[in-house]
């Protein structure tokens, strides 16, 4: 019998059940059980009897734009009519915005790109974000001095059917949702545009095939913005179902990293050395993947 002081992840879509503690190499989240016909958890005997004292930790994790979203045992799952409104189909667990800390680490790039274009003001740079969630990504790039941001409420994969609705911009900035095929449409789509891209995302995308096709294999190779403390993601109000519990960490279950390509081979490793050359105490860089398990060893 399961204890209702057991604490799991659940992803009622898949009808599986996840470790709210234990992660595999990856970085996703270890299955620990499933959902059974009538949306009950039943935890597989072996996980539960190896990780018992892990699953009844009291911990609880709000995710950001992922589709793996904490419950208790039996909560009733409600639908958000703030997530109605929008004129695509969604997921609310996808619903997360980016925090200030994570614009002002890449400031430095915009503002350089900037000059490299000629433009007399960073008010002046253009920036696309085709990913909505609730506008916030607007107002943090405001705050630093870049007010011409492109984040509208739209299906961007409709928009980029169609040339005419096409948004003109300098920069590609975007979070995306980390559910789905999300990812790897957008590094399609990003890899076949020739502008500069600033991805913030898990630190495991740049392991998938797709990647390496899209990236290295088409002679994109970027660079890796780590930071040095975690991101921490907020979903805007009223666009979870409440928890029991009102104290919650609101994070990502996933280590997110800026992944950025300047347009060309000389403006990304010009990026490279003038993020070197901050010696910020809010990141590392690395210029590649070998340079990336070398910031893992340091730790």
């Amino acid at each position: 019998m399961i204890s209702t002081n057991v604490f799991v992840l659940i992803d009622r879509k898949a009808g599986k059940v996840y470790s709210s503690t234990e992660l595999l190499p990856n970085g996703e989240r270890k299955q620990v059980g499933k959902l059974d016909d009538n949306g009950r958890v039943i935890l597989l005997q072996e996980e539960f009897e190896e990780g018992n004292s892990q699953l009844t930790t009291p911990t609880t994790t709000t995710t950001a734009r992922r589709g793996i979203h904490k419950k208790e045992e039996n909560a009733n799952v409600k639908d958000d009519p703030s997530i109605s409104s929008f004129p695509f189909k969604t997921d609310s667990d996808d619903h997360c915005e980016s925090p200030l800390v994570a614009y002002e680490d890449i400031c430095p790039l915009l503002e350089s790109y900037k000059r490299l274009i000629r433009k007399k003001s960073n008010r002046e740079l253009s920036i696309y974000d085709p990913y909505y969630c609730d506008g916030r990504v607007a107002l943090h790039l405001k705050s630093l001095g870049f007010p011409e941001v492109y984040n509208k409420k739209e299906d961007c994969y409709e928009v980029w059917k169609d040339p005419s609705h096409y948004p003109e911009y300098d920069v590609f900035l975007t979070n995306p949702p980390y559910s789905g095929v999300h990812v790897e449409k957008l590094m399609q789509h990003v890899s076949s545009c020739n502008k500069p891209w600033m991805l913030l995302m898990p630190n495991f995308v740049h392991k998938k095939d797709y990647f390496q096709r899209l990236t290295v294999n088409n002679g994109q190779c970027p660079i890796y913005l780590v930071p040095k403390k975690r991101y921490i993601y907020q979903p805007p109000p009223n666009f979870r179902e409440k928890k029991v519990s009102d104290t919650h960490k609101k994070s990502s279950p996933f280590i997110s990293m800026w992944y950025i390509w300047g347009g060309s081979k000389e403006m990304t490793d010009k990026w490279f050395q003038l993020l070197r050359n901050q010696k910020s105490s809010t990141y590392d860089v690395a210029r590649s993947k070998s340079g990336l398990r070398d910031l893992r060893r340091k730790k």
